[in-house]
């Protein structure tokens, strides 16, 4: 390592610091080493200074002065970083002239409609504070993973923000520019495709841009795929690499996981342009670090994904549902706790709606059945034979009745099945439609979507609690509750007016709080973004959060991947002021 730092020409000056020499030409290996190796995060993004590039290194004065005590850390506290540096209007005009050339005229979008429809949602939990200047000031739709790296070196070298997407669902405001307006969208709708299909190994390796209801469609179109099916299924509209970059997974997960269980590897753009596959495609490797599992979940702060190999299952050959209902969501939630600890049943999918939910649906008429008002528990159970699913169902009815169960229905075939799921489908849309019913101002609808995850053994005590918590407040008959029980996630959508926000925010904190005291989660499956940025350090430490932080820069030294989500990567950021100042913003809607 001595001899690395002398060749970098970086001396040890006194015992307390080292001072910066500058070697004849500055490559990519003596940022690395002196980056990656000893400050991993308090190098380039927090201590480089302008929007000087690589190859401008004699306008730069290179890494400031750091102590021996910041260069020797294994964690990046941030008190020992500094604000990053982006590009001005005129090295980004510079950037904007080389991206566009790399995907052409045709690939680059600034219409306000699409630069909206890329930053903001109606239905996300947060929005952007100032939406003029929070949002991109281009949309660029690459095509192979050979732009994307083109891409990214031209970014790194301006020091030019990047934000990746591919379904827009996500609820936490992982799509926001808050490093906007100088700043770029990279949108993968030109990269949908399934690149190879190997059902006798059950995966696939499809580009970030595919839905996961389009890889549905696409193996039941296939004599050798029609039995095969993808485990997670998350809202509508999500697609793989976002699905990844959140840690998604959805009704399904607690027969066949969450992403973190289902992807075997990834093609990953880093931010200076390089790009890495994580692994091969057997099911099990133990060569080296897990670099797959550091990207699932990062939410583009790492890394750009390009190709994901995904793991598929059989279908099941015959699936039946139920639908309970009870007088309490304690009994519906205790109902779902001995299913799963006590019946020796595996079930498909283990779903719990509060009796708000079941209203809002029938009120927004989203199928041809009245579900009964009360606190539900939708299962889905499958089998081999219909009669070997029929058992499973008559043993779960056997426990409702032990717990009060009101009403149990059954369906007999693949028909009955849709529309006894469709309060579950529905309940997101169903209580956006319910606001402007149910709200004082029904042109001020908004819906703070939020979940966590507990112990399954906590969860019957975290979903009463925090129902009674509500039930008792101005949101009484305003929110609804939608649970993957069967993994011990919940997600609660309150309702509220603008004016509310604080008071709705007051609510989520003790929900959030309740979690982590039954050792839970802040988010089960829909991230940190920068709405929930604030519960990691009481949920994991600080210590966690730095080395977080540290890994951060370490991968991205100049902080443009997707800046301020996850982590928080400058001292002086605002963004958690801005989002509870009040200030009314109009959500401006798009497509």
């Amino acid at each position: 390592m001595f001899r690395l730092l002398r060749s970098s020409s970086i001396r040890l000056s006194n015992a307390r610091s080292y001072s910066t020499g500058r070697p004849q030409k500055w490559t990519p290996l003596h940022w690395v080493i002196s980056g990656l190796l000893f400050t991993g995060g308090v190098a380039a993004g927090g201590y480089f200074s302008g929007r000087e590039s690589d190859k401008r290194l004699k306008k730069s004065e290179g890494p400031s002065a750091l102590t021996l005590q910041q260069l020797s850390r294994s964690t990046t506290p941030l008190d020992s970083v500094k604000t990053p540096q982006y590009a001005d209007d005129k090295a980004f005009a510079e950037a904007l002239a080389k991206i566009t050339k790399i995907v052409g005229e045709d690939n680059v979008k600034s219409d306000k409609a699409v630069l909206v429809a890329h930053n903001d949602t109606s239905f996300a939990t947060h929005h952007p504070p100032d939406p003029e200047n929070q949002r991109p000031n281009l949309v660029v739709f690459p095509s192979s993973t050979q732009q994307v790296s083109e891409i990214m070196k031209v970014a790194h070298e301006y020091r030019v923000p990047v934000v990746a997407n591919s379904g827009l669902t996500s609820l936490e405001g992982q799509n926001m520019h808050t490093r906007g307006p100088n700043s770029i969208s990279l949108a993968f709708e030109n990269l949908n495709n399934v690149l190879e299909f190997h059902p006798d190994d059950l995966d696939v390796v499809v580009q970030p841009g595919v839905g996961w209801q389009d890889l549905d469609d696409y193996l039941r179109d296939r004599e050798d795929g029609k039995h095969l099916m993808f485990g997670p299924d998350p809202g509508m509209g999500a697609a793989i690499a976002g699905m990844v970059g959140t840690s998604a997974s959805g009704t399904n997960a607690y027969r066949y996981g969450t992403m973190k269980e289902n992807v075997v590897n990834l093609t990953v753009v880093l931010a200076d342009g390089t790009v890495v596959k994580t692994r091969q495609r057997p099911k099990k490797s133990s060569a080296g670090y897990d670099l797959t599992h550091l990207f699932i979940g990062s939410e583009g702060t790492l890394g750009i994904i390009t190709e994901i190999t995904i793991k598929l299952h059989p279908r099941p050959k015959e699936e039946l549902v139920c639908v309970a209902s009870f007088p309490t969501i304690k009994d519906a939630a205790s109902t779902a706790q001995s299913i799963i600890n006590k019946s020796g049943i595996q079930a498909n999918a283990l779903e719990l709606l509060n009796e708000t939910t079941a209203s809002f649906v029938n009120a927004a008429g989203a199928s041809e059945k009245k579900f009964l008002e009360k606190p539900t528990l939708l299962i889905k159970v499958g089998g081999v034979t219909h009669s070997t699913v029929k058992e499973q169902l008559d043993v779960i009815e056997r426990i409702g009745k032990e717990h009060n169960v009101i009403q149990f229905e059954k369906s007999s075939n693949e028909e009955e099945n849709e529309i006894l799921w469709t309060a579950r489908r529905s309940g997101l849309w169903s209580t956006l439609d319910y606001g402007a019913k149910v709200l004082a101002d029904p042109n001020d609808v908004n819906v703070w979507t939020t979940d966590v995850a507990v112990p399954v053994s906590k969860l019957a005590q975290v979903v009463d609690e925090t129902n009674e918590d509500l039930t008792n407040s101005i949101f009484k008959g305003k929110f609804s509750v939608m649970g993957h029980v069967g993994d011990g996630n919940c997600h609660f959508l309150i309702l509220y007016n603008t004016p509310d926000y604080m008071e709705a925010k007051k609510y989520v904190d003790r929900m959030v709080e309740r979690a982590i005291k039954f050792d839970g989660t802040c988010t089960g499956e829909h991230g940190v973004g920068v709405g929930k940025r604030g519960y990691l350090e009481p949920e994991l430490g600080k210590n966690a959060v730095d080395l977080m932080r540290h890994l951060k820069y370490a991968l991205d030294p100049k902080a443009i991947l997707n800046p301020d989500k996850v982590v928080q990567i400058d001292p002086n950021d605002t963004i958690e002021e801005q989002l509870n100042s009040g200030h009314v913003h109009e959500v401006q809607k798009c497509c």
